[in-house]
């Protein structure tokens, strides 16, 4: 009993945000997402990363071990993904990056934080870190077919890790007006990501839902596989098992689609991954989190 109820107070408040979100749409209510997503990834993230490495005490094994098993995990996804892709004989540009990079930041962050509280969202920022810095290097690459660090250069997050691992190797925090005040701007980013992933939802639509779905089940399918076995191939414990295990799992990330649309990277077919694996993760996301508890 006391693992279903801690399991409900961890899936519940997830499912209504998102239920908020697809209700809002919906009902047809105006959602500026372009505004949402860019106070939230501009201003509410770069603030949470910073008020919550200074409340958490993380030592820096703990830290690097998971940067380390995050390492592993992207690049186990790449050379998985590259393999059925080449199978399947689909086309690399456009299937790719939806199948690296899951949805770290709009729902990993929140599972983790509600499942492990201020120390595991700590750890899934440093899973959501590489996956964004690998999204907008790597992804935007593969999508667009030509490399650049403009977009990584002008993002605040980046400037956010790393003010808050010199703060970390230093023990030096924030005076305390300015930490009240990124703690507060962070707090918009779980509830304002959740039902904007909500609205997304319902927008997105797909053409090809066979190919689409196939993908998508196989996204949740690697995570769980790749998250396990890097955890116990790095021997982690606790909190950064589970983190790992959880952040891997994640859905299509909503990214892959706006990269999709914006180069013309078979946008309908990418929207549907992103639907099915998200549907999907409705029901093994709870399943999950039992195995890991």
């Amino acid at each position: 009993m006391d693992t279903v109820i801690q399991l409900t107070n961890i899936v519940v408040p997830i499912f209504i945000c998102i239920g908020i979100g697809a209700l809002w749409a919906r009902l047809k209510t105006p959602f500026d997402s372009e505004l949402i997503t860019s106070l939230v990834y501009n201003v509410g993230v770069p603030c949470l990363i910073l008020a919550t490495f200074q409340k958490v005490d993380l030592s820096a094994e703990a830290l690097s071990q998971v940067a380390l098993a995050t390492l592993a995990c992207y690049v186990a996804f790449t050379v998985i993904s590259l393999i059925l892709i080449k199978a399947m004989r689909i086309d690399t540009q456009s299937y790719l990056p939806s199948l690296i990079f899951p949805l770290t930041g709009s729902m990993g962050m929140p599972v983790c934080y509600f499942a492990y509280g201020d120390e595991g969202l700590a750890l899934a920022i440093v899973y959501f870190t590489f996956g964004a810095i690998g999204t907008f290097t790597v992804g935007v690459s593969i999508a667009s077919g030509k490399f650049s660090f403009g977009k990584l250069a002008r993002s605040p997050v980046v400037y956010a890790v790393a003010i808050a691992l010199a703060m970390r190797l230093t023990d030096i925090g924030l005076p305390e007006w300015v930490f009240n005040s990124v703690d507060l701007l962070g707090g918009m980013v779980i509830p304002a990501q959740l039902v904007a992933l909500g609205v997304s939802l319902l927008q997105l639509k797909s053409a090809s839902f066979g190919l689409s779905a196939f993908l998508g089940v196989f996204r949740l399918a690697m995570g769980v596989a790749v998250g396990f076995g890097v955890a116990h191939l790095f021997g982690l414990e606790g909190a950064a098992r589970a983190i790992v295990i959880l952040q891997s799992a994640m859905p299509v990330a909503v990214s892959s689609y706006l990269f999709a649309q914006q180069y013309k990277r078979k946008p309908e077919e990418v929207a549907g991954m992103v639907v099915v694996s998200t549907m999907v993760s409705f029901v093994t996301l709870p399943l999950l989190l039992l195995a890991i508890f």
